[in-house]
């Protein structure tokens, strides 16, 4: 019975051990099967990856990708289209940052902001001005993205490069075009505005010698103020169409030899408005200045002019430069209605008139230009 014991103790061992065998022989199957598996995920991902590694080299579009994992966050990766944009090769530029294509045409704010995009680990997109080997400088259309590892983190920068230099200059071609055709219908109607404005001067020709008048002490006034070159200049070309609303005013009340009625005075009022009217709508400055000048220059500083009661600076400065220079010039000139003041009387009145009908500040700059004999 001991050695049939012992027999059969041998015996399970024996069996124990085949199984454990057999396990470990399944397990190394498996294993191999596992790392055959491997073997053909790694080959099928390393020839995807060869695959898009040349697609991507045959880009023309310039593509690099950095490393801001190293110091300086060096391009490490350039396709074709990225030696071929700048000139350089390979061997020059990996390894490097991609600063050194900037130069001294490049923008420093757009520099700047791409360098803060990198820094805070986000896209950025823009252009600017890039040099290639030779030195040349083009416009390099920029778009950088971040790349996140598995765990998140920053593993890398991808970078498309363009250039856009022809695009750019075909665009500010076509926008000098659109200056010019601007600038050419703004003289157009200027020159309707003159017409309209000499269509006064045929009904009264006092009338047409003030509007000129006005409009030269409205420009001088302009620049005295401190207001651009450009500005002064719209303000004496929009300056004469101020009483362009009076061609609507019957010639009964405006040549009348003598004081209006209330009711005629009424209807004179309406010229502001029928002027602005006309003038409304332009798309160009000098209309838009117009509509203004025309609309407010009998506004008072105080809200006691018309036609809508604006007060301080609600009228524009326009119209407050053209109320001082209209009844200045309708002041020292004689009227159906009035005789003509003296210069020291009218420039009295007109000081009088500070912060009541005219801005203070007008006033000031319109009586240093009397005071030097400018106007």
């Amino acid at each position: 019975d001991a050695k049939l014991q012992h027999m059969l103790s041998d015996l399970a061992a024996s069996v124990m051990d085949d199984l454990e065998l057999r396990r470990t022989a399944f397990r190394l199957r498996e294993n191999e099967i596992s790392l055959r598996e491997n073997e053909i995920s790694l080959r099928e991902t390393l020839r995807e990856k060869s695959e898009l590694l040349v697609a991507v080299n045959k880009l023309t579009t310039s593509v690099i990708i950095t490393n801001p994992r190293l110091p300086d966050n060096p391009i490490i990766f350039a396709n074709q289209g990225f030696t071929e944009l700048t000139g350089f090769a390979l061997s020059e530029i990996l390894g490097r940052n991609c600063r050194m294509l900037q130069g001294s045409q490049t923008d420093p704010l757009v520099a700047r902001e791409m360098r803060q995009a990198v820094a805070e680990q986000r896209s950025f997109s823009g252009v600017l001005v890039n040099y290639r080997k030779d030195g040349t400088p083009f416009l390099n259309e920029i778009m950088i993205n971040p790349v996140l590892d598995d765990e998140g983190e920053l593993s890398s920068f991808v970078g498309l490069g363009q250039d856009v230099t022809q695009r750019e200059q075909s665009r500010l071609l076509l926008e000098h075009r659109v200056e010019e055709r601007t600038a050419d219908l703004a003289h157009s109607q200027i020159e309707i505005l003159q017409r309209l404005a000499r269509a006064a001067e045929f009904r009264d020709d006092e009338t047409g010698q003030h509007t000129q008048r006005v409009a030269r002490t409205a420009a001088l006034v302009a620049s005295a103020l401190g207001m651009p070159e450009e500005t002064v200049t719209l303000i004496y070309q929009a300056a004469p169409l101020h009483d362009v609303g009076k061609i609507a005013i019957s010639d009964l009340i405006l040549l009348k030899p003598g004081k209006l009625t209330e009711e005629e005075f009424e209807t004179m009022k309406t010229h502001a408005e029928i002027g602005a009217a006309l003038l409304s709508h332009g798309h160009s400055e000098v209309m838009r200045i117009a509509e203004r000048i025309a609309g407010t220059h009998h506004e008072r500083w105080d809200g006691r002019g018309y036609p809508e009661q604006l007060v301080g600076e609600q009228i524009p400065i326009e119209g407050r430069i053209l109320a001082v220079a209209d009844v200045f010039d309708a002041l020292t000139h004689e009227r159906p209605y009035k005789e003509a003041w003296s210069i020291p009387e009218a420039l009295q009145e007109i000081t009088n008139q500070s912060g009541r009908h005219f801005d203070p500040k007008v006033v000031a700059a319109f009586l240093t230009l009397a005071h030097e004999e400018l106007l």
